[in-house]
């Protein structure tokens, strides 16, 4: 992508190393909460499990899985309250995390692989944008990089406040469902591996910017006057 050749599928997916890597990570992420609960015998987990989000409450439990299941079930109660009613069951065992962050991590893949087909660039509005459909990026465009990047952001997180906070203070009785905790958890999670994918992008974009800079700093300080 640094060239004016048409890049290789290799090069797409490592010009910026770091972004590969966060995708990488998350793809083992996403693909472990499936498998561990799937590999593991069922009624591994119990019918009625409860927790707080943000605090290790069944470390006892998750001592008794074999290692790997034991240390991505820790990390899911770590950050996920791991409510029974709330949460996808596979192979008779709840998975280590709710519906809606499940979902989060499936579609934060799309939105990572997304930044990595996007055009370059050293404004980070400018890369969300480019890895937009062009039917969606030439009526964002019109709003001007920043606004139509902060708009993205918010389509992407508003619903899932509101659904989430509206439950969390039980506003009517109000109690979210699984398919709604699946659109407004996959809108989120495409949206943040968008922004995390295009400041990735924006710092990689920069580093080339600064280093082609120098070199013709360079180049002209040795050229013959």
């Amino acid at each position: 992508m640094e060239s004016g050749e048409a890049p290789s599928l290799w090069s797409r997916f490592t010009w910026s190393r770091a972004l590969f890597a966060v995708l990488l990570l998350n793809l083992v992420w996403t693909a472990s909460l499936f498998l561990c609960p799937a590999t593991l015998p069922p009624g591994s987990t119990p019918p009625n499990l409860v927790g707080g989000a943000n605090l290790v409450d069944h470390e006892g439990l998750w001592e008794t899985f074999p290692l790997y299941d034991r240390i991505i079930y820790t990390i899911g109660d770590a950050q996920c309250h791991q409510l029974y009613y709330r949460s996808f069951w596979l192979n008779g065992n709840q998975m280590p995390i709710d519906e809606r962050m499940t979902a989060m991590y499936v579609f934060a893949n799309l939105g990572l692989l997304a930044t990595i087909f996007a055009r370059p660039s050293t404004s980070t509005g400018q890369v969300m944008l480019n890895a937009l459909p062009e039917f969606l990026r030439r009526r964002l465009a019109r709003l001007g990089v920043d606004r139509a990047g902060a708009l993205v952001i918010a389509f992407g997180l508003i619903p899932m406040a509101v659904d989430g906070f509206t439950q969390l203070f039980k506003v009517g009785g109000y109690e979210s469902t699984p398919l709604a905790r699946v659109l407004t958890g996959g809108l989120a999670g495409f949206v943040g591996g968008l922004l995390i994918g295009a400041m990735l992008v924006t710092i990689r974009a920069f580093a080339i910017e600064i280093q082609q800079r120098y070199a013709d700093l360079q180049a002209n300080a040795l050229a013959p006057r």
